[in-house]
């Protein structure tokens, strides 16, 4: 599907504890170049009196089903997967960061045809190990799990008495999100070119090229001048290696 004026249409989806208006530097530096449609998880940005999702499946529903303008809700129909395809869905390319790389290789195969992927920040799921048999019980170590995956999180914001019940629930959620999506894909490969990009230095992101295992097509890697927060950090760097990887699908 092609959008306004033939421009591509890419779906973005945020890192964990971001909501859609960390991509605005992202969309400024891309201009008219790519119809992009950001995606917004409940319990974030403009959705935060929404209870956070951390099933991966309801995620991938939630996303696909704004994408494609129909009303979803949040309780997971009765067998549901992650492959479970939306009607009336089609973008060109999915852009994922941190948390929302995996997403986004779980949302690309949910698509009538499978879109580019472009997945950036995070090392492929089947590098990573399991949870930890019990999960994180505290907020210390919740936000160790999350740091330890390479996300960012203020102190300050954690001791904000007017934020912390709210970025509690957010951590939490986004943390076991996480590692719901990292099962749901663990295994997960799509018909679809995969490129991966990385700042030279988030030391988080590790074993690139294992993204290869999530695709029957080709896999590049790349890294740009950046952190972890790559969008925020180098927002015209990443525009000019999307827009690189979509003259090229």
């Amino acid at each position: 599907m092609a959008g306004d004026r033939d421009r591509p249409v890419v779906a973005l989806i945020p890192p964990s504890c971001c909501g859609a208006g960390y991509f605005r530097g992202l969309r400024r530096a891309l201009g008219d170049r790519v119809d992009a449609r950001v995606a917004e998880l409940p319990g974030h940005g403009r959705r935060h009196a929404e209870p956070p999702l951390t099933d991966a499946a309801l995620a991938v529903r939630d996303v696909a089903g704004r994408l494609s303008g129909a009303a979803i809700g949040i309780e997971r129909p009765s067998g549901a997967a992650v492959g479970e395809r939306p009607s009336g869905v089609a973008v060109d390319a999915v852009y994922g960061e941190s948390l929302g790389a995996y997403l986004g290789l779980a949302l690309a195969g949910v698509f009538p045809r499978v879109p580019l992927l472009l997945v950036a920040s995070n090392s492929p799921p089947s590098a990573r190990p399991p949870a930890p048999e019990g999960g994180a019980v505290t907020l210390e170590a919740a936000v160790a799990a999350l740091t330890g995956m390479g996300a960012e999180i203020s102190g300050q914001v954690l001791a904000d008495p007017e934020l912390g019940g709210r970025t509690r629930a957010m951590i939490f959620g986004d943390l076991r999100l996480s590692w719901s999506a990292i099962e749901a894909t663990r295994t997960a490969r799509v018909a679809a070119d995969v490129h991966v990009l990385a700042g030279t230095g988030d030391r988080a992101a590790v074993a690139l090229e294992g993204w290869a295992a999530h695709t029957t097509g080709r896999c590049e890697v790349s890294r740009i001048p950046g952190g972890h927060l790559l969008s925020a950090e180098n927002p015209e760097g990443v525009a000019r290696w999307m827009v690189r990887a979509l003259a090229r699908r």
